[in-house]
């Protein structure tokens, strides 16, 4: 089907054409057959890089231009928010395309002009939850990755949110999921269209590594029984001659593949052989650690294959991913390293400025492999010719056991770049029996998307938003609302969810979050579904603020406040061989913890040791101590801080929300909790001592640059307007320093003294 006969604005039609999408592939033309254009529900499930997201651009430029609705376009992760809206507003300079991540304390302001939204799963819940108008506004609602019901972290949100939405409104439903075995249940649930494709623009062969050779499969492959001795599997021909195998009545048909062993490990053969071929792989491993060693062992193979110019362009980047940080942890010196040769590793722990550096030198060519865990899989669009899947086991609570299909799946449609690839490659190193990679992963099938549901905190946090907004204003309505799930369309029987439903409703009545002789939330209620907190935490919160007007404080007493919630969670781990240091520390803090410290034998005290570390490396980390030292103590890199000091952030925002409306009952004034939250707040955000305090208020000015004024006299505001231009230029460069004398009212640094300096 081509696009210039397509029912969509004129306007749109020649943006797609300029930029030479001329022809519909199978699964879009299946997507407009079935109803896409004229607003009918539906579920695309197909392979990465099978352009689902073209189909959700034609709906949407279709409400958006000729309607005039409202599009959302829900994404799993913030960093593929950026990236949807980065496309989506270069694509459709006509339409105002708006992006909601982060701060859950607002309603999308100024979103009643906006076209198109894309938003985390998150974000539009929180949103909800402040009854934005604009929510009526809304004609298309686009779930990527819909998959993710299936997340226990992330699904359940989902899940409530897209029942809410269409319990509320009437609008076109769109998900876009990679195949899954059980896509006609959640079309089922939507009641909507299901359009099921295995078409991918690239074709992707599936090869497993073992010795010196790497037999490849098609995508496809299938067995006639993997219970039965007797398996089968066909792959068609490419590369190499076909080559038979039987043994003990098993014949598998596969294309044999020889691998150079230069290197004697798997992994840095297959990198070698891609780069003989003049290509870029990633490398899946399943811890950091084994990401961060995988890149340092490939950094010696690619070093040898970048030219001189190369060099000297990823120098400049290895400078900028070195510095991000005041001052580099052995980390950023690794990874700087590494990039200097080529190589690169991502995962979590990065700085978020550094993995996007990692991704751009990907994708111009420049880095030649990146060894990543499977957190990339799920996350930017960043494909390579070749995925090497270096393992396919992980640590779990149970020892050593197989990744999910699905998971495997997302990181093999990786493999082959559209643009510059007719195939791509999934090559599984065999560390156990090649014949189960074939039967688990190569022939076998995604897991089912299960909902998740039916998790008590869940629920409670759901609840209170669905009878704070007056959304249920009964308990039939909770009932009826939460049989409109997709847990109940799996399940049927509600008898449990009910129960546990009524059982969170007493709960939140015992918190005073709903009042007790009606289904309404009480003020306190209202703003703590507002600010999105668990009830549990915030509970736990305002207890602690209680204990705190009465007693002796320390900033110990707030830090253990967050450790103890769930938005804090997963806590620091605490070694065996921490657990004396760890213990005495819990011992000297437990005047100034707010409450009962339990004995080392109660099962609460290993939780308690957690919260404690937890706290100890935030109050190592406003007090100043370098990111390398908080690595070496507690084992968390500096994305790990960062992750840490934003929820922190939050929960002491929130804190001082719910302190806030409990003072205006008693005073105008703000009290001293709100005031120690607010310093315990600020010195968390920039990681400094009290005494910096009033320099970070200043444009510019973090821990570093704080510190280094500090200690050279300059401390306040009226320090800043006393020091010369010249010694604050030395101090801190000579652009900061300009607008740091900008921001105290002397804009015109041009004197006598200064002028020639700052020409200099």
């Amino acid at each position: 089907m081509k696009v210039s006969k397509l029912d969509i604005p004129d306007g749109i039609k020649q943006d797609f054409l300029s930029e030479g999408i001329k022809e519909l592939n199978p699964p879009q033309k299946e997507a407009v057959d079935a109803g896409l254009m004229d607003g009918d529900d539906m579920v695309v499930a197909s392979p990465t890089a099978s352009g689902k997201t073209f189909i959700a651009e034609l709906a949407m430029t279709k409400k958006a231009v000729e309607e005039g609705k409202k599009a959302v376009y829900i994404v799993p992760l913030k960093a593929l928010a950026s990236e949807k809206y980065q496309d989506f507003s270069e694509r459709y300079e006509e339409l105002d395309v708006r992006m909601a991540v982060g701060d859950y304390d607002d309603e999308g302001a100024g979103f009643e002009t906006a076209d198109i939204i894309v938003v985390t799963s998150e974000k539009l819940d929180s949103m909800l939850r402040h009854n934005p108008s604009w929510i009526h506004e809304i004609g298309l609602v686009v779930v990527d990755e819909i998959h993710l019901l299936t997340s226990p972290n992330r699904g359940p949100t989902l899940e409530v949110t897209i029942s809410r939405l269409r319990d509320l409104l009437e609008f076109q439903m769109l998900g876009l999921s990679a195949t899954i075995s059980n896509s006609d249940e959640l079309a089922g649930w939507l009641d909507a269209e299901l359009v099921e494709s295995d078409y991918r623009p690239v074709e992707l062969n599936h090869g497993i590594y073992e010795g010196n050779e790497v037999e490849f499969y098609p995508e496809g492959v299938e067995m006639e029984d993997p219970d039965e001795s007797s398996k089968e599997a066909n792959s068609d021909s490419f590369q190499t001659g076909k080559e038979v195998k039987e043994d003990s009545g098993e014949k598998i048909e596969s294309e044999t593949y020889f691998i150079e062993d230069t290197h004697g490990r798997g992994t840095l053969n297959l990198v070698d052989d891609t780069l003989e071929m003049d290509k870029q792989a990633i490398i899946f491993c399943s811890s950091r650690k084994g990401a961060e060693k995988s890149s340092d062992r490939t950094g010696k193979i690619t070093r040898d294959d970048l030219s001189r110019e190369e060099k000297k362009e990823l120098e400049d980047y290895a400078e900028r991913i070195e510095n991000v940080l005041g001052s580099p942890t052995s980390q950023c010196k690794r990874l700087a390293e590494n990039v200097r040769k080529g190589a690169a590793f991502h995962h979590a722990g990065l700085m978020s400025q550094q993995r996007s550096l990692v991704e751009e030198t990907f994708r111009k060519g420049l880095v030649r492999t990146v060894s990543a865990t499977p957190t990339l899989a799920a996350g930017v669009n960043l494909p390579a010719f070749r995925v090497i899947i270096r393992d396919l086991k992980r640590y779990t609570g149970r020892g050593m056991e197989y990744i999910p299909v699905l998971e495997y799946e997302q990181m093999t449609g990786r493999a082959g770049r559209p643009k510059y690839d007719d195939r791509g490659e999934a090559i599984s190193v065999a560390n156990s029996d090649k014949q189960e990679i074939l039967e688990r992963f190569i022939a076998g099938e995604p897991e089912r998307i299960q909902s998740k549901l039916n998790a008590e905190p869940i629920l409670r946090m759901h609840t209170l938003s669905l009878v704070a907004s007056r959304f249920c204003t009964s308990m039939p309505d909770l009932k009826e609302f939460y049989k409109e799930t997709f847990y109940a369309f799996q399940f049927r029987d509600l008898d449990e969810v009910e129960r546990k439903i009524e059982e969170v409703v007493e709960q939140l009545r015992d918190y005073a979050f709903i009042e007790k002789e009606k289904m309404d939330a009480t003020k306190v209620g209202k703003r703590v579904s507002e600010l999105y907190i668990d009830p549990d935490s915030a509970n736990h919160i305002l207890e602690t603020l209680e204990r705190a007007e009465d007693n002796t404080t320390r900033p110990v007493t707030y830090l253990f406040m967050l450790s103890r919630t769930s938005e804090m969670a997963p806590r620091l781990r605490v070694k065996d061989k921490e657990h004396s240091d760890v213990g005495q520390a819990l011992m000297d803090a437990r005047d100034y913890i707010m409450e009962d410290t339990p004995e080392e034998w109660e099962p609460r005290y290993d939780h308690f040791l957690e919260c404690m570390k937890t706290s100890l490396m935030m109050q190592g980390w406003m007090s100043e101590i370098e990111e390398e030292q908080l690595m070496e103590n507690y084992g968390i890199a500096p994305g790990g801080i960062r992750a840490k000091m934003k929820n922190a952030d939050w929960l002491l925002y929130a804190s001082k929300e719910l302190a806030r409306m409990k003072d205006s009952e008693n005073t105008d004034s703000s009290s001293d909790v709100e005031k120690d939250l607010e310093k315990v707040r600020l010195r968390l955000k920039h990681g400094i001592k009290e005494e910096l305090l009033p320099l970070v208020k200043y444009d510019q000015i973090g821990r570093v640059r704080a510190r280094k004024l500090h200690d050279h006299g300059v401390r306040d505001q009226e320090d800043i307007r006393e020091t010369s231009f010249e010694k604050l230029k030395k101090l801190i460069g000579k652009r900061t320093a300009e607008k740091l004398k900008k921001q105290v009212g002397q804009e015109n640094i041009f004197d006598r003294e200064n002028i020639m300096d700052y020409f200099d």
